[in-house]
């Protein structure tokens, strides 16, 4: 569970609160466009171009675009994007932000969090069985086709 939901789910933001706190971090992320140039993926000029052509295409995204177009890699635009994730502000620092919760009150319902994950984490693990355990030497399918490519090379 998110630490977001978490909060929600104990009370101790409403859910108006995790919504606006949501649109505020969503707010503040760094543009795909923004991020393959500061990235040297694209020039300012192929943004400007794929701009132009998102302009008559209202519901799509900057990233659909330019992949569409061909002047963005779908590799790249995956790698954006998890750059765009990795760098949107803490959940927790926006609700500090908006005044909804202090600095204190985050670090303690943190602590929570992480103490219920690893109680969930030692209930699943105690409810799903381990898969057996599988030996790491090689097996002789194995052996015999590594020396069959060996002769070929």
């Amino acid at each position: 569970m998110q630490f977001g939901l978490y909060l929600k789910k104990k009370g101790v933001i409403t859910a108006d609160q995790l919504v606006a706190a949501l649109e505020e971090q969503h707010g503040k992320l760094v543009s795909i466009g923004q991020l393959a140039i500061e990235e040297g993926i694209l020039t300012a000029r192929d943004v400007f171009v794929i701009l132009r052509c998102q302009r008559d295409l209202p519901h799509e995204y900057f990233g659909g675009v330019a992949v569409d177009m061909g002047i963005l890699r779908r590799m790249d635009l995956l790698r954006l994007l998890a750059l765009q994730w990795e760098r949107r502000p803490p959940l927790a620092d926006v609700l500090v932000r908006q005044g909804v919760l202090s600095q204190a009150r985050v670090d303690e319902e943190r602590a929570a969090y992480h103490r219920d994950m690893e109680r969930c984490d030692e209930v699943i693990s105690r409810c799903i069985p381990r898969p057996p355990h599988r030996t790491t030497a090689p097996t002789t399918a194995t052996r015999n086709a590594a020396e069959t490519l060996a002769v070929l090379i």
